[in-house]
């Protein structure tokens, strides 16, 4: 079983701003897809497992921008299980040089009644995982509430991923959304907690807060809070 996986991925005008460097979704977008790929190869899929992979926290550090046709090596692997969770981490290379680095937690869900599956129902865990290698700490609760509405985010058809609830690439998009991101602004870290799903036809409201370089942004709906992010920004 290979237990690192790498794959290429040329960022284009799609996956760039309008000041001219890559959204932190694009690297979001890798991401899921990377870890995609690499559960197919070890077949570890939903349709191998009979159950389905749900991100449930995300934590992501960019080390500098990027841009237009610039060429992103997104290097994963799953970092150990903890309990219930299966941790996996990425690095990020282009041209050579470090592009940043993530660490992520998902659970399995049984398919039908999706209720949380132990990692101890599936037999190639444990050759699946590659806690040998060293990977940033597993991301923590948030504390995010009491912030102010900046805008609210009806779940259409583009929003929705294969489970027909809004995509984890989405809410990352909707984060940066809630910012008001300057020119010179750079969003150096994000972590997002995924504390429930969003069905088509809802609509999110979007609380969000900016104090100094820390940022943070909760997304509600029927009074449920469907996500949490914290993060920080830099100048460029």
């Amino acid at each position: 079983m290979q237990t690192i996986f790498d794959k290429d991925y040329e960022l284009t005008y799609g996956h760039i701003d309008w000041r001219g460097i890559a959204r932190p979704d694009a690297y979001f977008e890798f991401m899921q897809d990377a870890a995609t790929v690499h559960a197919r190869q070890c077949h570890l899929d939903r349709d191998d497992i009979g159950a389905l992979w749900v991100l449930s926290r995300m934590y992501v550090e960019f080390a500098r921008p990027l841009a237009a046709y610039d060429v992103l090596r997104v290097t994963t692997w799953c970092a150990g299980i903890k309990g219930p969770s299966w941790l996996r981490a990425f690095e990020f290379w282009s041209n050579g040089q470090p592009a940043g680095r993530a660490i992520s937690s998902w659970v399995i869900l049984d398919a039908q009644t999706h209720r949380i599956l132990r990692p101890s129902t599936i037999p190639a865990a444990a050759e699946y995982t590659c806690a040998a290698r060293e990977t940033l700490p597993m991301p923590a609760k948030l504390e995010v509430s009491g912030l102010p509405l900046h805008h609210t985010h009806p779940i259409v058809y583009s929003d929705l991923d294969i489970n027909n609830h809004l995509n984890n690439v989405k809410i990352a998009a909707l984060v940066c959304d809630s910012l008001d991101l300057g020119q010179t602004d750079f969003v150096r870290t994000m972590q997002i907690n995924y504390t429930a799903e969003t069905p088509a036809g809802l609509t999110l409201s979007l609380h969000a807060d900016r104090s100094g370089q820390d940022f943070r942004v909760c997304g509600l709906a029927q009074d449920t809070v469907r996500f949490e992010s914290a993060g920080t920004l830099t100048g460029r």
